[in-house]
């Protein structure tokens, strides 16, 4: 008789649409797996090794969760998912839930659950519900991947994105030439790693490197636009001081909006996260100086790349680009793309 084909663990986690660290658990016997993924495991590592075909498989469905009202460029990451995912073969289907909500992230999770998909990706928060959710998910040998922000302690699961405590300390080190005196970081979104890590990032490197400039901390607003507006507008008035702020998350327009307000255009420098048409047009007006960028298409691209087994489940960083209004013209024509994804968007 000959001798069966020999298999790799990422075939059998393709075929049967699990993580890696899954099959090892199932074929290894390391731990507590339930008795569907073993039969699931069980049977992709037999249909393998039987028709010798460790090539073919890849993940169909694919869930997507993000959250609503998160700026223009969760739009357009939402939309480039749908792009590579119909270029490659596969169904792309975007969740929407309720920004800065562990709840509602965590029920979203779970009800994917009962849709059968070959694998999930979402932007996580940090939060003790949602690590509940992904624990249960990746015991019922669910491939998963956090896309944009990670989750604290993720060694199970993939993750696709800038590293954002890096660009943290690349925008400090750019303010720190730019600014004198005093600067004001803002971040919302307590629950998320991403802002969290930017902040950090930020304030080591100006504790560091940039010792006489003071770094205020604005908490709050929950990147909602009116609320931002109300916080750096009164920010502006009560601190003469202020000549830089940065903002880690979505909401930049609300920012240029409150020093315009206070009349203070081009004397206090405003740096933003992820180029889209309007950041780009704040860039061009001179209303933004610094633009740290992450490319959603490139995103895209690396998380359904992940799922077809063409790339490591692992981590996986992509570039940060620093984009000033010197250099924003080679890059995409963002006020174009707009309005194709968002008719491609609404179409599928």
């Amino acid at each position: 008789m000959p001798e069966k084909n020999r298999v790799k663990a990422l075939d059998i986690a393709l075929k049967a649409g699990v993580s890696t660290s899954t099959v090892d658990r199932v074929l290894n016997a390391r731990g507590r797996v339930s008795n569907k993924t073993v039969d699931l495991v069980m049977k992709a590592q037999s249909a393998l090794e039987n028709d010798g075909d460790a090539t073919s498989a890849f993940a169909k469905t694919i869930e997507v969760i993000l959250p609503t009202n998160a700026g223009n460029s969760t739009r357009y990451l939402a939309a480039f998912l749908k792009l590579a995912g119909k270029k490659r073969g596969v169904q792309v289907r975007v969740n929407w839930v309720s920004k800065m909500n562990p709840g509602a992230l965590s029920a979203a999770l779970l009800e994917t659950l009962e849709r059968s998909a070959d694998g999930i990706a979402f932007q996580a928060l940090d939060h003790p519900l949602v690590h509940e959710a992904v624990n249960r998910l990746h015991f019922e040998g669910v491939t998963l991947t956090t896309i944009v922000s990670d989750l604290t302690g993720n060694d199970e699961i993939g993750y696709v994105g800038i590293d954002n405590r890096a660009a943290g300390r690349t925008a400090g080190l750019l303010m720190g030439n730019y600014c004198e005196g005093a600067v004001a970081v803002v971040w919302s979104g307590q629950l998320s790693r991403a802002h969290e890590e930017r902040e950090s990032g930020f304030r080591a490197l100006m504790r560091t490197d940039f010792p006489a400039i003071t770094v205020k901390d604005v908490s709050g607003g929950n990147d909602e636009p009116k609320e931002n507006f109300r916080i750096i507008k009164k920010l502006l008035e009560n601190d003469p001081e202020i000549s830089g702020i940065y903002c880690v998350g979505a909401g930049p327009s609300a920012i240029v909006d409150a020093v315009s307000a206070t009349k203070k255009t081009g004397q206090v420098k405003v740096f933003a996260h992820n180029l889209t048409h309007v950041t780009r047009a704040h860039l061009l007006a001179s209303e933004i100086d610094i633009i740290i960028h992450q490319d959603m298409q490139e995103i895209a691209n690396c998380t359904i790349d992940k799922f077809l087994g063409e790339t490591h489940l692992g981590r996986q960083t992509v570039a940060t680009h620093v984009i000033t209004r010197e250099n924003v013209l080679y890059h995409l024509d963002l006020a174009d793309a707009n309005g194709r994804l968002e008719s491609r968007e609404n179409n599928t």
